[in-house]
């Protein structure tokens, strides 16, 4: 049986062996539940279902090209691959999250224009213009799921151009823009969601430890020297008062007096972390170093994660979603959280404080950007002062 037909309820075969001579049929009934199409005389069921499959198939195509008229978009079409061949897949989680959120691009670029009116030079301009602003391969990431989308769309009996075809892919190399931080609100979002995906303590506390770090903007050194003890899960507080120096492996006082602070967490950070140490419990409760210390980022085998772990553990997330920069490291949550609260108007005084520095300037120096989604939403504010409507 088709099973991509199945799916999108456009049909459903049905076989049965009848008569004396015991010859076989089948009937093909609409999502409603009505006859379609029937044959009979199938002396096997293999012979029935091949000219059923081919029938459902034929059905399929005419369904989808009815379907997708001469408005529909190209984020339609990708809408339609995604759900009938990327979700119902063996993929990796992470790796169909990678998809969506491509996505995601794929429907802010081209939603404003029927992909039958979409034409290659049309279609370059606009990555051109994307390039402008993301590396060269997360946006040769988005081209090939569009082929792929449009190549899929055409089997399905579409005639829709392949305007990828020989198209030039321009962005930046890695080296060539800003990577202290995760870009826009939506792939913040994502790498939280996707680094949720990943907890298991058993295999490793790193993918909770990145979390904290997106969630708290604490430094590196800050989150692996939290012990249970710093936090307040009544008042939905965390404390931060010593670091952790991997190279010296030993813990030692902030830099400065600032740093000593308590920050707010939400809920669902409150609830990783109460998780956490309900494993942690049952897997260390024979650990005599994790007793002294009481850490909550200890891991069972490699004990305190490492820089090097962390930073290699976070390109494999950055990549399998496609987003940021391989230059990225750990540090990368401490400046998304800054930037995430200034984004959502939190005072930039707050925000100094909450990062442990002493004034505003290093706030204005290092997070006084804001995420993309902010910036095009001013950029849209601007357009509509300097609008002359007299």
């Amino acid at each position: 049986m088709v099973m991509t037909a199945i799916q999108k309820g456009v049909s459903v075969a049905s076989y049965r062996q009848r008569g004396k001579n015991k010859l076989w049929d089948y009937r093909i009934f609409d999502k409603k539940g009505k006859v379609v199409a029937t044959n009979s005389g199938f002396k096997t069921k293999r012979e029935a279902m091949n000219e059923a499959q081919e029938k459902e198939r034929k059905l399929f195509q005419s369904n989808y090209t009815a379907r997708f008229d001469s408005k529909a978009t190209l984020f339609g079409l990708w809408q339609d691959w995604y759900d009938l061949v990327i979700l119902p897949s063996e993929k990796a989680n992470g790796t169909k999250e990678g998809y969506y959120s491509r996505g995601k691009v794929i429907e802010k670029l081209f939603s404003d224009i029927p992909a039958m009116s979409l034409n290659h030079q049309e279609y370059q301009s606009r990555l051109n213009d994307f390039g402008e602003s993301v590396t060269k391969d997360h946006l040769r990431r988005i081209n090939a799921d569009i082929r792929s989308t449009i190549k899929f769309s055409q089997r399905s009996g579409l005639q829709i151009t392949d305007i990828t075809e020989d198209v030039k892919i321009y962005g930046l190399e890695a080296g060539n823009i800003d990577d202290k931080y995760v870009h826009s609100i939506s792939e913040y979002k994502d790498l939280l969601s996707h680094l949720q995906s990943k907890f298991n303590y058993r295999e490793s506390v790193i993918p909770y430890l990145l979390y904290f770090l997106f969630k708290t903007g604490f430094r590196v050194g800050e989150g692996m020297a939290v012990c249970w003890p710093d936090i307040d899960f009544e008042n939905k507080t965390v404390r931060t008062y010593r670091r952790y120096i991997g190279d010296k492996q030993e813990f030692a006082p902030p830099k400065t007096k600032t740093s000593i602070r308590e920050i707010p967490i939400d809920d669902d950070l409150i609830q990783v972390l109460k998780s956490l140490k309900v494993e942690q419990d049952k897997i260390l409760f024979d650990r005599e170093e994790l007793k002294k210390h009481d850490l909550v980022f200890y891991d069972r085998r490699y004990k305190i994660p490492t820089n090097s772990g962390l930073n290699k553990s976070l390109k494999v997330c950055l990549d399998e979603l496609g987003i940021g920069s391989q230059d990225m490291t750990a540090t990368a949550g401490r400046h998304t959280y800054g930037s995430y609260l200034l984004a959502n108007g939190i005072d930039i005084w707050v925000v100094a404080r909450l990062l442990g520095h002493k004034d505003i300037q290093q706030i204005i120096r290092t997070y006084g950007h804001v995420l993309q989604e902010v910036i095009d939403k001013e950029y849209e504010v601007v357009r509509e002062i300097m609008l002359d409507k007299e």
